[in-house]
């Protein structure tokens, strides 16, 4: 058995797993460069369960314990393009300055790493397989909802942009999933939701799969409940020093699958884009464009 089939029987599973198990499911799902080097007892620390926990998980498995399933990821890791030692080089650098300065030095450092998690092969996969939906779409529909909503509004106007029929989501006057009443398989419905995950988002998306429509799901885990319904998931790092949750991975996310539906589009995104563009001149939208209206003498 490889990493990736232990990842797939555990996400199979997992529904049916106690809830301390799925606890600590949900971890080893959610770091498995971390299960490739730490001890039991440390993996139990970070996962907020007991080192039994650990050892039952991997019997789940087919393990005889946590030790035997620890050396399946360690080699996976092993044979991954950047050495341990490249990674520890990657920590190392200057004093770091004090006090707030510190601080921004360390979230920069967080983010940094984010980005380089999105360019793992599964991530571009799936980025590639969610344009190639929403390129064959008649609709979008993209909903998000606190957090996740700034993320969403983007996307959602990014494609508007290059002529994809787009629905956002908003809730304005709690009317907004009222959209989806006639959605049919040949649409789809982009989510995004990150823990806690808001009801909202995840009745939307299971609504769209029970209608046949193509879920897109945006969030920072396997196992949540929008990427257990969805046609594909990107997962997106979401650790930051900070008190909340990163999103801005979730803004790159949505950035790069509008690039990769444009240049699916061609022509067809260039013309939108002109179209767009001439409309924004004639209400003059930007103060370097000047204004097409007269101004009263």
């Amino acid at each position: 058995m490889n990493v990736r089939a232990v990842e797939e029987e555990l996400l199979s599973a997992f529904d049916r797993l106690p809830p301390q198990l799925q606890v600590a499911a949900r971890w080893l799902l959610d770091h498995r460069d971390d299960v490739a080097f730490l001890s039991m007892r440390e993996a139990a620390r970070r996962a907020e369960v007991t080192p039994a926990t650990m050892t039952r998980l991997a019997q789940r498995l087919g393990y005889s314990g946590f030790g035997d399933l620890r050396e399946l990821f360690t080699r996976a890791a092993r044979s991954r393009e950047m050495p341990f030692h490249e990674r520890a080089e990657g920590l190392r650098g200057p004093p770091r300055p004090d006090g707030a300065s510190a601080l921004i030095v360390d979230i920069l450092a967080v983010l940094s790493g984010h980005l380089r998690t999105l360019c793992e092969p599964e991530t571009l996969s799936a980025l590639a397989r969610a344009a190639g939906i929403i390129e064959h779409s008649d609709r979008v529909f993209c909903v998000g909802a606190r957090s996740g909503f700034a993320p969403v509004y983007l996307g959602a106007y990014l494609l508007s942009l290059i002529g994809e029929k787009t629905h956002l989501l908003d809730q304005a006057g709690s009317i907004g999933l009222d959209a989806l009443r006639d959605l049919s398989p040949r649409d789809a419905l982009v989510g995004l939701s990150i823990s806690p995950y808001t009801r909202q988002t995840a009745e939307a998306v299971a609504y769209a799969a029970e209608r046949g429509g193509q879920v897109i799901a945006i969030t920072d885990s396997r196992t949540a409940p929008i990427a257990r319904a969805a046609t594909v998931a990107i997962i997106v790092p979401t650790d930051t020093p900070s008190f909340l949750q990163t999103m801005s991975p979730a803004f790159i996310v949505m950035e790069c699958l509008a690039a990769l539906v444009a240049a699916r589009r061609g022509d067809r995104a260039v013309a939108a884009i002109t179209k767009a563009e001439k409309l924004l001149s004639r209400f003059g939208s930007y103060t370097n464009q000047g204004n097409s209206r007269r101004r009263d003498t």
